[in-house]
């Protein structure tokens, strides 16, 4: 009979914790995805959503839980041998803006960071990718438009132990949004 993984049983709880905040309004899932390297042998299963009441989905903030497990992990699981720390996933979380005065960036970086701490604590290491599309025929500049991918990354695997953590964790990611989605809003009144 087939043994579910740790990252299978953390997986559909995970996903069932969003799908629940979407059933009660609160957001809205706009993709999702779980999949399996077959070169590298990990799993990945990620979901995206926003807020519920952001029905301009350029304009919306959106949210990305992404939860990894790469192949010493599984087959440790497996094998049931030590073959590395500590058997478990990694989760992460991303958040994704779009900001629209590149003069702008540092300040609004340095704000979004502070958020995000007042949120979380200052426990997960926030990095951010700024990034514009530039057309081969029409390159503009500056950019109308720039991507934030803001990464709240814990360094650090979690296991079935963590489960009842994870619909804080998911509270604390629809705080994010809502906090985020608000700060953009006022930035584009400025």
């Amino acid at each position: 009979m087939f043994h579910p993984l740790v990252f299978d049983n953390i997986r559909v709880v995970l996903e069932g914790a969003v799908y629940d905040r979407d059933f009660e309004g609160a957001i809205t899932i706009t993709n999702r995805s779980d999949v399996m390297d077959m070169a590298t042998f990990h799993r990945q299963f990620q979901i995206e959503f926003k807020l519920a009441d952001q029905h301009d989905h350029a304009a919306a903030v959106r949210a990305e839980m992404q939860l990894r497990t790469q192949l010493a992990d599984i087959a440790a699981e497996q094998l049931e041998q030590p073959l590395t720390d500590h058997i478990g996933c990694t989760i992460c979380i991303h958040f994704y803006l779009q900001m629209e005065n590149y003069r702008d960036v540092p300040a609004e970086a340095k704000e979004i960071t502070s958020i995000l701490n007042d949120i979380w604590g200052q426990r997960p290491y926030i990095t951010q990718k700024v990034s514009a599309t530039l057309e081969e025929h029409r390159i503009d500049w500056p950019p109308k438009q720039i991507t934030n991918q803001v990464t709240l990354d814990f360094h650090r695997k979690i296991d079935e132990g963590n489960i009842d953590d994870l619909n804080e964790l998911i509270d604390h990611t629809v705080q994010s949004l809502q906090k985020l989605q608000l700060y953009m809003v006022q930035q584009a009144k400025r």
